[in-house]
């Protein structure tokens, strides 16, 4: 039985629709429009958490901000050796040394829930209720993922510096061989110019082909890494010109952005900087005190907060949207191997009358 099970999901996997580049370029836009309340719930929810966990975090490091700033006022004044000034500044990070090593875990656990989040949205079209994020299986078996990835990056990392060293070797061994003639010289380059673009092709492949695993363990709701190499298998091509188009987009919209959120920014400290600029003229010499004083006085302006919650808003929503439309490709390739969420009718897989499984109905 175990068997005929997956022979069937292969049969499945055989007969999936085919891969449409422009459905995986915009497929992040495809789920909005199916469920744009879920995306926006997730959106949302993603910017206050990590709103609120800035805020605690700038409050519970604020006496090491203040102690820093109160060092830098001291050293400028020339009230403070570079020793008494080290031991000082390693005091005051030792301080908060628990927070700092508390983050690395938090900020783990988020990055997991927000991913698990979105991969569930992107491949099943699946938002959870209330609070989309959670700490459970599917964030756990993502940690499998990318810890596999690391392992995966390092192990590519040693063979490209072992075919690197070999190629370099050969190189040498060309050149002490051929003597110093052009030819010998141009021949030894080329070997290491092959060498490198073998590599730069090899690592594409596998990242690639690789790409879907995060959505396929979501999808199977079991660890999927190597898997990912079959799910792709036919459509390498088709998914690399979708990243190619996916990345250019992601250029221009980003540079459009990124110069909106720039405008937001410099309103925001436009009084701070007109405000030093004056005092630059009066010939008034400015201490790091007279700074932080501008900075606290701009930004204690009402313009100034909405101009930053404005820009903040924008560079952050770009951001998800971007991260989004990235991840969309691989996401679409596992939902559209597994049938998986919304859009079943796009993405399931049709079996004709012969499969062991039966005919889809639209077959039968």
């Amino acid at each position: 039985m175990a068997a005929f099970r997956d022979f069937g999901r292969q049969g499945a996997i055989m007969t999936t629709r085919a891969f449409d580049i422009g459905t995986a370029i915009f497929f992040f836009f495809k789920r909005f429009g199916e469920n744009p309340g879920g995306a926006i719930r997730i959106g949302v929810s993603q910017i206050v958490l990590c709103g609120l966990i800035g805020v605690a975090a700038l409050y519970l490091l604020m006496p090491v901000w203040t102690s820093l700033a109160e060092l830098i006022v001291l050293d400028e004044a020339g009230q403070l050796t570079e020793e008494v000034a080290v031991r000082h500044v390693f005091s005051i990070l030792g301080s908060s040394l628990f927070l700092i090593m508390l983050s690395v875990p938090v900020g783990i656990a988020l990055a997991l829930m927000f991913q698990a989040a979105w991969l569930r949205f992107l491949a099943k079209g699946e938002v959870k209720p209330g609070l989309p994020f959670r700490l459970g299986g599917d964030e756990v078996r993502l940690l499998g993922v990318n810890l596999l990835y690391i392992a995966m990056a390092v192990a590519l990392y040693i063979a490209i510096a072992i075919v690197m060293v070999i190629a370099g070797l050969g190189a040498a061994l060309v050149v002490k061989g051929g003597g110093d003639s052009l030819g010998v010289g141009i021949g030894a380059g080329l070997l290491v110019a092959v060498a490198a673009l073998a590599i730069a092709v090899a690592v594409l492949v596998v990242a690639v082909r690789l790409a879907s695993a995060p959505a396929l363990t979501i999808v199977e709701g079991r660890l999927r890494f190597f898997e990912s190499w079959e799910a792709t298998k036919g459509v390498f091509w088709h998914m690399l010109v979708s990243y190619i188009a996916v990345w250019a987009l992601v250029m221009v919209l980003s540079s459009i952005v990124g110069f909106v959120v720039q405008i937001f920014l410099l309103g925001a400290m436009l009084p701070a900087l007109m405000e030093l600029v004056a005092l630059e003229e009066a010939g008034t010499i400015v201490e790091p005190q007279m700074v932080f004083d501008a900075l606290g006085s701009a930004f204690g302006n009402p313009f100034s907060i909405a101009a930053l919650v404005v820009g903040f808003v924008l560079a952050y929503a770009m951001q998800l949207t971007l991260e989004g439309m990235w991840h969309g490709v691989g996401a679409y390739n596992a939902a559209r191997v597994s049938g998986s969420g919304e859009g079943r009718d796009l993405d399931a897989p049709v079996l004709d009358k012969d499969h062991p499984m039966g005919a889809s109905p639209g077959e039968g």
